[in-house]
């Protein structure tokens, strides 16, 4: 009853405008004391941009995150915007467990090579509060693992379906159990593939967070990108045009690296390592 009386609730707003102007001059002119507390207490400021969206825009603010621009200083949004390319509309950002597994995720890839800057969310409460802040000074958060992304593409750096088409036909049928769709990827350089999120689905690291608290959200298949350009896709459409043995174990070799090089987990390890053993031992 005292918590819901209106005095309590005028003295908690005028605690909290309080604590977040405090925070703001440590940020503004204290920046050694701001470093000190965001190492101690970022996690948690950052779960008031779920429980205080009065004040949510104040505490992104305020918040600072990992990125790609800095292997050792975080940045705040502010700086990020500062910092975006000519025509750069989104701020992008990667969520997963660790600043080294998202270094090295292939959803990153292009961003890289084409210099564009990702914030790194490593955090748990990252997962969620995304999907609450819509944008940030009107530039609109985006996940490189989620929907369609805006890379500044021409036309002639499209890859071309038609090239690809019977390929991307037969794996979204041979992989129909695991994927909705597969399409060639912009994403990519290096990777032959990546696993992508629709996007308003679920991530695969925020149905693990709900699995852990005893609530069972199921994931629901995925988009299977390609890279037009890797040796492996460009074997298996010519092997397919010319009715090549093994392309269904090719296929599933695909799908799981794909899901390996997120961080991810496969449903079935001992097929897939009994796949991979019979396929290395062929190339000898």
């Amino acid at each position: 009853i005292l918590q819901q009386d209106r005095q309590i609730k005028v003295i908690r707003r005028s605690l909290t405008k309080k604590v977040l102007s405090a925070i703001k001059d440590l940020q503004a002119n204290r920046p050694d004391d701001y470093a000190t507390f965001w190492a101690q207490f970022g996690r948690a400021f950052k779960e008031g941009l779920l429980s205080d969206p009065d004040n949510r825009d104040t505490v992104l603010g305020l918040s600072s995150f990992a990125s790609t621009f800095s292997p050792d200083n975080p940045t705040t949004l502010t700086d990020y915007v500062g910092r975006m390319r000519e025509g750069q509309e989104q701020i992008f950002y990667a969520t997963g467990e660790s600043r080294q597994v998202l270094e090295r995720s292939p959803h990153l890839e292009a961003f890289k090579a084409k210099g564009f800057e990702v914030l790194l969310l490593t955090d748990p409460v990252d997962e969620v509060w995304v999907d609450a802040v819509p944008e940030f000074q009107g530039k609109a958060l985006q996940s490189v693992a989620k929907g369609e992304v805006d890379l500044g593409d021409t036309d002639t750096d499209k890859p071309d379906h038609g090239e690809f088409a019977e390929l991307l036909t037969w794996l979204q049928e041979t992989l129909d159990e695991h994927v909705k769709e597969v399409r060639l990827s912009t994403r990519l350089t290096s990777s032959p593939a990546c696993l992508i999120t629709d996007t308003f689905g679920i991530t695969p690291q925020l149905a693990r967070m709900y699995r852990a608290s005893g609530q069972d959200v199921p994931v629901g298949k995925r988009i299977l990108e390609l890279n037009p350009d890797h040796a492996l896709v460009t074997a298996m459409r010519d092997g397919l045009a010319s009715g090549a043995e093994g392309l269904r174990d090719a296929a599933e070799l695909l799908y799981g690296t794909a899901l390996l090089a997120e961080g991810g987990s496969l449903d079935d390890p001992a097929h897939f390592a009994a796949i991979l053993a019979d396929r290395l031992a062929k190339t000898f």
